[in-house]
């Protein structure tokens, strides 16, 4: 039997225990519930104690007690008359080498304590190792390499990490622990302990499909699945304050459909993505934690669409379709992109602990502005129209509109502005019991600064605005988590938002209603340093009516909402993996 030595310090009207070897398994019993630990100290009680073993016995105090020593306090903490602590040691082989000692932290209401002091406890240096540096770099190279893959197809993801995301992404209150808190509360990361290095991917496989109200027809959504990157490092500097850097994709949108679609004329294959680079700082007084960091957004756009001869003008106020070309006839495939541009913002947020059970937080994500310098390439397509007098409409445009250097449908420059809308979130996390953690956030994202998109050409004839009147959205996460196992923990949630496309502009480009999101995932913890969490999310969506073209020359209607002639279905499957390393 090996023996634990305990040391017991009253440090400002709090219990510092420092256990100077790790055991496989290590239980406290006995008078442990007079101590019910402050919540961010509980949280780090449970990181530490997981290092050495077994802790949900620490909570539900179902002993198993073999052997045990006492020790009395009641001398070295003068304000307690009678205050003692079963150990017990089960197995003899360390996890850890004997020089790695546990600290904790926790309230002793037997000592008259209301809450912790900054400076109360302090932990033993930490030093960042070499591997933990090359592990940091081949994260941030791991990274970049699937981020350039998926230029253009970027999915709008609030997913960034497997955990947060089998949360239903209600996560403001509490973190998971593997460094996504600097995305979505930064001032959680001084929670996370040492250095915390996750990388991970949530792979988003989209359906759908247009049923034509007037002819009956249905045209799939080509997408492909897409599979959208998120990598984070913390560093603990001391107690109270902690570092760390995210690199994640907050906003994107992608959809492909066949460019025979009769949809096409609004856009067949578009995307539009951010990688957010975002370097953090944290700081806590114990229950007050805030932090923040700037974003450098590095952001790329494309739209695919076909352009409609019908609607082309053949003679100033002559139409082609009124020389008999019938509508949706495609002359021409243009192609707008743009690539690396970039925008700046900020991340800020705080967490404030109500209680050792009850904590409550917000998050702030600042709008960012793109603007991009892009290019415009034009491709002329056969229409094998032949005039009444037996000329070839694709003759006429080649020498004239496609015209090297004298046309304006020729490759050239473009300009375009995008601003990716701010977000406000409020949560709220509560520790119902020992095992069970309920959470719940309400988000608010500011979609109508997304209004309008400018498209200023090199050819200032062709200069256009493409009219998006997107509303803000509001959505509603629950979560929930359960300690199933030692080293398992099991998660679930609901989402509910509401669409930013309004009636008129439910086209091809963002097909959206209201959706409802369910998830689930675990988390595997299977040794010291190392965890894996996985998770799966549902998107469910209404079907709703949809345009898939413009008003054509001539024709009144009172608002585009009038041209959803059609009805459009969406829904997705997503699957998130996160790989975290502890050192």
């Amino acid at each position: 039997m090996r023996v634990l030595r305990l040391q017991f310090v009253n440090t400002v009207n709090y219990l510092r225990i420092a256990a100077e070897a790790a055991f496989e398994n290590v239980f406290f019993s006995a008078n442990a519930a007079a101590l019910k630990p402050y919540q961010r100290g509980r949280r780090r009680i449970r990181k530490r104690f997981r290092n050495v073993g077994p802790t949900r016995d620490l909570w539900s105090r179902q002993m198993s007690v073999e052997t045990s020593c006492r020790s009395s306090v009641g001398t070295q903490i003068p304000r307690v008359t009678t205050a003692s602590f079963d150990v017990t040691m089960v197995g003899k082989a360390p996890l850890t080498a004997l020089h790695h000692s546990l600290l904790c932290l926790m309230q002793s209401p037997i000592c008259g304590a209301s809450r912790p002091s900054a400076s109360a406890w302090v932990p033993p240096p930490r030093r960042v190792t070499r591997v933990g540096l090359g592990l940091l770099v081949a994260l941030f190279i791991w990274f970049a390499a699937p981020a350039a893959q998926v230029q253009a197809q970027g999915f709008g993801v609030y997913e960034q990490g497997a955990c947060a995301m089998a949360r239903a992404g209600a996560t403001v209150a509490q973190g998971c622990g593997d460094g996504s808190s600097l995305y979505f509360n930064p001032a959680n990361i001084v929670d996370n302990e040492g250095l915390v290095i996750s990388a991970g991917a949530t792979m988003v496989a989209a359906g759908g499909d247009y049923t034509s109200g007037l002819t009956g027809n249905v045209s799939e959504l080509q997408n492909d699945p897409i599979y959208v990157p998120h990598a984070f490092a913390t560093y603990e500097i001391n107690e109270s304050t902690a570092a760390g850097l995210g690199v994640y994709v907050p906003y994107g949108l992608a959809t492909e459909w066949r460019p025979t679609f009769e949809g096409a004329f609004e856009g067949y294959d578009s995307g539009v993505q951010s990688i957010y680079v975002q370097p953090t700082i944290a700081m806590s007084d114990g229950r007050l934690s805030i932090g923040g960091g700037p974003i450098v957004a590095i952001s790329s756009v494309e739209l695919n669409q076909r352009q409609d001869l019908s609607q082309q003008e053949a003679s100033p106020g002559t139409y082609f379709s009124q020389l008999g070309v019938p509508h949706h006839t495609a002359f021409v495939d243009v192609k707008l992109e743009g690539h690396n541009a970039i925008g700046f913002g900020a991340n800020i947020g705080a967490t404030f602990d109500v209680n050792d059970q009850l904590s409550i937080a917000t998050r702030f994500t600042t709008p960012v502005r793109v603007t991009f310098d892009g290019d415009a390439t034009f491709t002329q397509i056969e229409t094998g129209i032949v005039l009444p007098d037996g000329t070839g409409i694709d003759g006429i445009l080649a020498q004239t509109q496609f015209a090297e250097g004298s046309g304006t449908l020729i490759d050239q420059s473009i300009e375009t502005e995008i601003t990716f809308p701010s977000q406000l979130i409020f949560g709220v996390s509560y520790d119902a019991t020992a095992d069970l953690t309920v959470l719940a956030d309400y988000q608010w994202t500011r979609w109508s600064s997304l209004g309008a998109i400018p498209l200023d050409f090199e050819k200032d004839a062709l200069d256009t605005t493409r009219e998006l009147n997107y509303e803000d959205t509001h959505g509603v996460r629950l979560g929930a988590q359960y300690d199933v196992a030692d080293n398992v923990e099991a998660r679930a949630g609901f989402i509910y938002n509401t669409a930013a496309a309004p009636a008129a502009t439910v086209t091809p480009l963002l097909p959206e209603n209201d959706r409802t999101h369910y998830t689930v995932g675990l988390g595997y913890r299977p040794a010291d340093s190392f965890e894996i969490n996985a998770a799966y999310q549902y998107l469910g969506q209404a079907d709703r009516a949809g345009r898939v073209r413009d008003v054509r020359p001539g024709e009144n209607v009172d608002s585009l909402a009038d041209l959803n002639e059609g009805l459009y279905s969406f829904d997705a499957h997503l699957v998130g993996l996160t790989l975290t390393v502890h050192l």
